[in-house]
């Protein structure tokens, strides 16, 4: 009796922790911050994306000298139609757990232990990196334009989470696809520290408007309505 008296207190602590987690979270996720922050009339498009559980960025390749295609380097992709100068114009940056990265090619391919694993917390993580055409609104990408400056400190600080070696190039791993690659990141992934997360402090840290704390990717799409599909969203597989 007192083994199961015991096993009752602990599950009824689990749930609750669990409970109150899930609160905050969605606490966080309305409480909006950067509440007067307004696009600007001249700016720089780039789009919040969205699989459906991870989400990111959709930046130019080049833009206010800035230029993706010399640190992520179309030919390190495996099909070499990407390879030709011109071929994408947009890249894709997202940010995660490693394993959890690389095991889960596809939703049937997720697997409990390294989803648990990764959020109870983790240094090894990646950048995934996707290049691609411009996208279409819709469901997976939200089109936001940002000031000049915003866009130069978003993309410095993208930067600073790759993990880049003293004088070297990146170290590409293998992508899913031919369009898409990972590089070694900086950065500690959990469950408090999502990969939507990520997306949310970097939005938050330019002065635009999110919420206060954005674990999950309702979290951070909610306050980027989608507008009408102009066509095929981007096409991407998860990330």
């Amino acid at each position: 009796m007192a083994v199961a008296r015991i096993i009752r207190r602990i599950s009824g602590w689990l749930f609750l922790s669990l409970g109150l987690c899930w609160l905050a979270a969605e606490i966080g996720g309305i409480w909006g911050t950067n509440r007067d922050w307004m696009p600007p009339d001249d700016g720089v498009t780039i789009y919040v994306e969205t699989n459906g559980f991870h989400t990111g960025f959709i930046l130019p390749a080049q833009a206010e000298g800035i230029d993706w295609h010399a640190l992520f380097p179309p030919t390190d992709l495996a099909d070499r139609r990407y390879h030709a100068t011109g071929a994408t114009d947009h890249v894709a940056i997202s940010w995660g757990e490693r394993d959890f990265y690389l095991g889960t090619p596809r939703w049937e391919d997720m697997r409990i232990r390294p989803l648990l694993r990764a959020s109870i917390g983790s240094d090894a993580t990646l950048v995934h990196i996707y290049h691609m055409r411009r996208p279409a609104e819709g469901r997976y990408a939200r089109r936001l334009v940002i000031s000049h400056a915003a866009y130069r400190s978003l993309a410095n600080a993208l930067i600073r989470d790759v993990a880049r070696p003293d004088n070297g190039p990146l170290q590409p791993v293998p992508g899913y696809g031919g369009d898409d690659v990972f590089y070694e990141a900086r950065g500690y992934y959990s469950l408090v520290n999502s990969c939507n997360s990520w997306t949310g402090d970097h939005l938050r840290a330019i002065g635009v408007r999110i919420g206060a704390w954005t674990p999950a990717e309702h979290h951070v799409m909610r306050w980027f309505p989608a507008s009408e599909p102009q066509g095929t969203a981007a096409r991407r597989a998860a990330d």
